[in-house]
């Protein structure tokens, strides 16, 4: 046979091979383990990366998912939403929560902290040399002398008055008797003139005495007797109070007697400590700069001393009151915290913009978040009419539409890595909070925070069962 003839044959056999080969193939398929019928070695299928995901009718999301899609949730609490009046506003730092540092004295100012920086109630701030302490010291250690003093020179003068007054009862009765000598004998004029002479110093050393007396009196006691109220004692407490001024420290600290001295003499410069906690501002002094009396420093507020400042309809003002409790709320419907307080109406109202400051302080004692500080934008809640009951409610930002629905995600409370889709039964709202009729209970959570990426997940008209991966890309149906 030539070649090009066998070559035509096997071109001819070639239709009737491949289905011969796929029978064989499945003959083999046939036989089961074991029987002694070798295959040769068989390929692994490649590793299914979506297999054993039963999806069941939720939707999986693993907490790298919700960080990558921003996930945040919300929970269903039962408030009051029918009548409620939001007005905007913004925080403003309270009179009192700021407090500037000023020098007393004129003198070198030594700062010991920096701009920004917290500080606590009893933080040291910044120390101030100045002379005119200094001269106050010795002022006191003066006054303090006198006080020492004034009751010995009480006893001298008293001594010294008592001595004259003696001299003068005598040398009275040296006058008297010479007199009656002289008229009964005659002379003696000369021992008359000179007994009279000194009789006259010792009246007016007396008066001299008695008002040495009268001012040693005055300076060791009181017009009561009383040795706190002498007046070196009066003069001493004075600059004692000074000193406690200018230095912050308690009177009895200052007298505190250390290796035989007072805490005042020993104190060589004015160390200047907050007197709250609070925040630096940023305008500080450089630390060694030489000022003159009452300049500032620098200036320490409180971020949490704040109050909201809204602005309320006049139309709304038979309905408002002080004292009124209301709600401040965060500008962000995300964010779900809210602070009770209570409600005080500004004086004086805008005829131009017809409306009027409502002046909102938080509850005494409420811890204050972080978003609450100066300047930041919120809104005041205030129940003016409708019902007082409370209803379940959820956040209208967690609610979104899908087609001709409004749904929300509902988050399995036996497995938190899990929602499902659930067509909203929903009732009135505020504008922010929107009344839940029905599919919740007070304490679930619902989806807030990527509501919409979940939302595209699921195809208009129905749900579509699948899970996210790592990654955050969705994957639907069963594998």
């Amino acid at each position: 046979m030539s070649i090009p003839s066998a070559r035509r044959g096997l071109d001819s056999l070639r239709p009737l091979a491949l289905p011969a080969l796929l029978l064989l193939l499945a003959s083999c398929g046939d036989h089961a383990a074991g029987d002694g019928h070798t295959h040769g070695p068989t390929a692994t299928p490649a590793a299914d990366p979506h297999a054993g995901h039963d999806h069941g009718t939720g939707i999986a999301l693993p907490a790298n998912v919700q960080t990558n899609l921003g996930i945040t949730w919300a929970r269903a609490e039962y408030r009051i939403v029918q009548g409620v009046v939001r007005m905007p506003g913004r925080f403003e730092a309270e009179p009192s929560a700021r407090r500037p540092y000023q020098v007393p004295l004129d003198g070198r100012v030594e700062v010991l902290v920096t701009p920004y920086q917290q500080v606590e109630a009893g933080s040291v701030l910044y120390r101030l040399h100045a002379a005119a302490w200094q001269r106050l010291q010795q002022e006191l250690a003066d006054a303090a002398g006198a006080v020492h003093a004034a009751s010995d020179n009480l006893a001298a003068a008293q001594e010294h008055a008592a001595a004259i007054a003696q001299a003068l009862i005598l040398w009275d009765e040296r006058l008297t008797t010479l007199a009656r000598l002289g008229k009964d004998l005659g002379g003696l004029a000369e021992e008359r003139a000179e007994a009279a002479g000194r009789v006259a110093d010792l009246r007016i050393s007396a008066a001299e005495a008695g008002r040495v007396l009268a001012e040693a009196a005055r300076q060791a006691r009181g017009a009561d007797g009383s040795p706190r109220n002498g007046q070196a004692q009066v003069r001493f407490d004075l600059l004692l109070g000074q000193a406690a001024q200018l230095t912050g420290l308690a009177t009895e600290a200052l007298l505190h007697i250390t290796d035989g001295r007072p805490a005042w003499a020993v104190i060589d410069s004015i160390t200047v400590r907050a007197a709250g906690r609070g925040v630096v501002e940023g305008e500080v002094l450089a630390s060694g700069t030489w000022i003159s009396e009452h300049t500032t420093v620098l200036t320490v507020t409180d971020p949490m001393g704040v109050r909201l400042r809204a602005a309320g309809l006049q139309a709304d003002l038979p309905r408002l009151r002080d004292g009124l409790q209301a709600r401040i709320v965060a500008a962000d419907p995300a964010v779900q915290d809210a602070l009770p307080a209570t409600l005080v109406l500004g004086p004086i109202a805008d005829a131009f913009d017809r409306s009027v400051d409502l002046i909102a302080r938080p509850a005494q004692g409420a811890a204050l978040p972080t978003w609450v500080r100066p300047g930041v934008t919120a809104h005041l809640e205030v129940v003016l009419g409708g019902s007082s009951e409370e209803e379940l409610a959820i956040p209208g930002a967690a609610t979104i539409r899908d087609g001709l629905a409004t749904i929300y995600f509902r988050r399995d409370p036996q497995n938190p890595d899990q929602v499902t889709r659930v067509e909203a039964d929903l009732g009135i709202s505020d504008g922010r909070w929107v009344v839940i009729q029905s599919g919740l209970k007070e304490g679930d959570q619902v989806v807030l925070g990527g509501i919409y990426p979940l939302k595209l997940s699921q195809q208009e008209g129905g749900a579509q069962a699948g899970h996210f991966e790592a990654d955050g890309t969705f994957h639907t149906g069963k594998h």
